[in-house]
């Protein structure tokens, strides 16, 4: 969350963007998982006001702090 917060922190950016960023040197097998994984905080980060996106989240989104 932390990590996600950080980079939105520094502009708008996607789910891939995002991947990018915090899992720098994953297996890029595990990049599909870790899109989840990142799209679930940003779902939280979203409910709670912390981050917004247009429409609801989803692996196709744009997000930024709010």
């Amino acid at each position: 969350e932390a990590a996600i917060l950080k980079r939105l922190a520094a502009g708008e950016a996607d789910i891939p963007t995002l991947v990018g960023a915090i899992y720098v040197g994953l297996d890029p097998r595990l990049t599909k998982a870790a899109g989840l994984s990142v799209l679930a905080h940003l779902e939280d980060l979203t409910a709670r006001g912390l981050v917004v996106t247009q429409g609801a989240p989803s692996i196709e989104g744009r997000y930024r702090e709010s």
